[in-house]
């Protein structure tokens, strides 16, 4: 199924997507719900960020083209992002003015992004997707001079807009080789598949939720390819994963107050 979380008529809503039409659900999809004959044409709605997680963990280095000549990690390497980085699709990224100001470069990281559907608690490779819904595309935006510099990554990771989620989260895909890009005004900047994940989408579940309990509506940002580019007032950046879609924003600067 294709799920997507939406606005109309001034009423928030999940809704299953069967084509070009939104067929409203009673509840979201983490919990019992029945798919209603109340439709919406898709492009007739606003389509919000697909789940709003309590907890986002994100994986670093996870892919060999974006270590360089670093040693790869042994285990998943895990940060956390804050559930009010999150920002929908064609919602502005904003730019720090600080960055702005400082001349930092902030940059966009295409990721598999995972979405826990039941609560999770040491699952294990062989079951860590039964624990999952479905994935949506993410892009974890980073201002690298902060991430670099500062003791922690709150900044660098977490600041206002820095997690783009959308535009659905697609359930019953295999996450093994899955093609996922990035784009700059339309040039391509990242372009792989996840068959190059150091650790894979099992291995990361059963890794994390050793140590914490994995909630519904939770996501799991898998890593990022390549090397990602810089993004600028004015451009337009889309990250794309085969089957499930393409996650559009916006760029702009920090207005002033």
């Amino acid at each position: 199924m294709k799920f997507v979380r939406f606005e109309a008529h001034g009423e928030t809503a999940y809704g299953s997507v069967e084509g070009e039409m939104v067929r409203q659900m009673t509840a979201s999809p983490f919990e019992e719900y029945q798919v209603t004959d109340h439709a919406h044409p898709l492009s007739h709605v606003k389509l919000l960020a697909p789940v709003m997680p309590r907890k986002i963990v994100a994986i670093g280095l996870n892919y060999k083209s974006h270590l360089g000549d670093r040693k790869p990690p042994e285990v998943p390497e895990p940060f956390f992002k804050t559930s009010s980085s999150v920002i929908a699709p064609e919602e502005h990224i904003v730019i720090p003015k600080e960055a702005i100001e400082g001349s930092l470069n902030v940059q966009e990281e295409a990721e598999l992004t995972v979405v826990i559907g039941r609560g999770c608690k040491r699952a294990t490779k062989a079951d860590a997707l039964s624990y999952v819904l479905g994935y949506t595309c993410g892009n974890d935006v980073s201002a690298r001079p902060w991430q670099s510099n500062d003791l922690q990554w709150w900044r660098g990771k977490s600041s206002d807009t820095f997690a783009p989620l959308g535009p659905y989260i697609v359930t019953d895909l295999d996450p093994s080789n899955l093609r996922i890009s990035a784009r700059i005004n339309g040039r391509t900047v990242q372009d792989a598949t996840t068959a190059d994940l150091i650790h894979d989408v099992p291995s990361i579940i059963e890794f994390v939720s050793r140590a914490m309990t994995l909630e519904p509506g939770d996501v799991i940002m898998t890593g990022t390819p390549g090397q990602p580019e810089d993004i600028h007032p004015g451009d337009s950046v889309e990250i794309e994963i085969e089957g499930v879609g393409v996650l559009r924003n916006p760029v702009r600067a920090e207005q002033p107050a």
